[in-house]
């Protein structure tokens, strides 16, 4: 008895498992940007969109008029008090930056190379952000006690006899404005110069030694080379801060002493002018993105791999 042949299956296609795999993979990763995406375009992207459209108007009385003009922008960058007050705002940011650098510098290096024990480099770590757990208006106010005509300083110079009487030179100027923000944003200069100093091996110090490079050679040629783009990073974050800040200027400086933020504030909350505020708010935040790309370009040329 003959059969007939089977008829043969029909060939299965299959994907590769490299295209599903990569498929996968742009899904997890369109999961996990999605949420910080949406995040920065609702509360980065759309408030500074906004705020360029507003800063391209002008004001009838209380009302804002939608338009297209640049005279907002040229009002902040010729108009007084304008350019005075921004200059003087980036010379604080400068002021603060270096003295926060500065201080920060020694001590993120005996934190990195002078405490041998982590147990010790971490209590030292947790004291340096200490201060941050203390409210701003404290901090503040705590340097404005300590300035003050009757303040812990200048008792303690009258009690000792060094003058004879209260020195008013203390409060009130860019002197108590830089001071104070030195002391409320060193620790942000801190932290980047240690976390960056951290990088360098000891085998590498090690080797160093052998080779008979004496401790000087050794800072000059690896330690600090590599902390260039820590100080940097420290140096941006702490200019920014005291560049934008607009409390300690309002409570320890003096009438002459106001940054740029606080027009911004007193237009805003006082003159009700809108479009003016908003130029200025555009003109420091592209301030600020040059800033950015120059430190970027900078840490980039001076950055040591290993």
């Amino acid at each position: 008895m003959s059969t007939a042949p089977a008829a043969p299956l029909p060939e299965r296609t299959t994907a590769p498992a490299g295209i599903d795999g990569r498929a996968l993979a742009r899904r997890r990763l369109v999961l996990w940007l999605a949420p910080p995406m949406l995040w920065f375009t609702a509360f980065m992207l759309v408030p500074y969109a906004i705020m360029f459209y507003y800063s391209l108007g002008t004001m009838d009385y209380v009302d804002f008029v939608p338009g297209f003009s640049a005279d907002n922008y040229v009002k902040a960058l010729t108009a007084e008090p304008y350019p005075d007050v921004l200059i003087k705002s980036t010379v604080n940011g400068l002021l603060t930056a270096l003295l926060s650098s500065a201080v920060a510098f020694p001590l993120a290096l005996w934190m990195a190379f002078g405490l041998a024990s982590p147990r010790r480099r971490a209590l030292v770590s947790i004291l340096v952000v200490l201060p941050w757990w203390a409210s701003y208006l404290v901090k503040v106010y705590a340097w404005k006690t300590i300035l003050g005509a009757e303040g812990v300083l200048n008792t303690a110079l009258v009690t000792a006899g060094l003058v004879d009487e209260p020195l008013s030179v203390l409060l009130y100027n860019r002197f108590a404005v830089v001071l104070t923000l030195t002391y409320i944003f060193t620790p942000f200069a801190v932290l980047s110069i240690y976390a960056q100093l951290e990088r360098i091996p000891r085998s590498l110090l090690e080797a160093a030694r052998n080779l008979g490079a004496t401790d000087g050679e050794i800072f000059r040629k690896i330690i600090l080379p590599v902390s260039v783009p820590g100080i940097l990073a420290g140096a941006v974050i702490t200019f920014s801060l005291g560049f934008g800040d607009f409390v300690t200027p309002s409570l320890v400086g003096g009438p002459d002493d106001l940054m740029i933020t606080n027009l911004v504030v007193n237009l805003l909350g006082v003159s009700m002018d809108r479009p003016l505020a908003s130029a200025i708010g555009v003109v420091i935040i592209a301030f600020s993105v040059l800033l950015l790309i120059g430190a970027n370009a900078a840490e980039r040329r001076t950055q040591v791999r290993f």
